[in-house]
């Protein structure tokens, strides 16, 4: 009775851990940066992307501009800039940069804090959240932030998709988003959720050689052995016979 009470507390040990594993609480610090224009991503950092209008799939009523993102030391710089343009027509562009949070499969908090000069107003940088029910949400900077800190509220009034909030949901991805005109430059980044799970491959078992069946020896030159020592054993009793016989 007392290895039966053993084995089922270790059985419950090992569920219990189980699930500890699978609900496992993370916090990820860092992001991967991305540049997009006019239909095109690249994910190479440090990363740039231009928007030429009238090229490349650019709309011709772009202006031209930059889109431009970095990670270095820990400070994730996101930037779109046209020259000399008017800002509101630079922000028109279909043009961005941005950065993807992984490793979550659900965000509970999230903050980061604004370096100097930092770019930070209602639409960029902001948070895009979306959720395994694929709708999109909408986090901005502006309205969450205090000071030089930014942290996001994830209900449904901070929700400028309005869809919602992501509280309680399962999320599918996280980016960072600049997509108005400006430098956003963002330290000591946040990310705190559900940990992603990668689930271990099960090894395959190893193959069973196949039963071979035993061959009699041969000699070199392709001879079964075993007539020899037939044609032997029959010369054998014949001498013998014949000793016999002269006896």
């Amino acid at each position: 009775m007392k290895r039966l009470v053993m084995i089922g507390s270790a059985i419950a040990a090992l569920a219990w851990g189980s699930v500890a594993a699978y609900a496992s609480t993370a916090t990820v610090t860092t992001a991967s940066p991305w540049a997009y224009a006019c239909g095109n991503t690249t994910f190479d950092p440090p990363t740039t992307k231009a928007d030429t209008p009238g090229e490349n799939g650019c709309p011709r009523t772009d202006v031209a501009g930059t889109a431009t993102a970095a990670l270095v030391a820990g400070t994730l710089t996101l930037s779109k800039l046209c020259g000399e343009a008017d800002p509101a027509k630079c922000t028109a562009d279909d043009l961005s940069s941005g950065a993807t949070v992984k490793g979550l499969t659900t965000l509970t908090s999230a903050s980061w804090d604004l370096g100097p000069g930092s770019y930070c107003q209602a639409g960029a940088p902001r948070l895009n959240v979306v959720t395994s029910d694929s709708k999109i949400h909408f986090f901005g900077c502006a309205a969450n932030k205090s000071g030089n800190h930014v942290e996001f509220k994830f209900d449904a009034a901070g929700d400028g998709s309005g869809n919602g909030g992501i509280v309680g949901k399962t999320v599918t991805s996280i980016d960072i988003v600049q997509d108005e005109t400006g430098t956003a430059i963002l330290t000591h980044l946040s990310f705190t959720g559900t940990a992603a799970v990668t689930a271990t491959p099960t090894p395959s078992p190893s193959p069973t050689a196949a039963p071979t069946t035993p061959t009699l020896a041969t000699t070199g030159g392709g001879m079964p052995i075993w007539p020899i020592g037939l044609l032997l054993a029959v010369l054998g009793l014949a001498g013998l016979t014949i000793r016999r016989r002269t006896a």
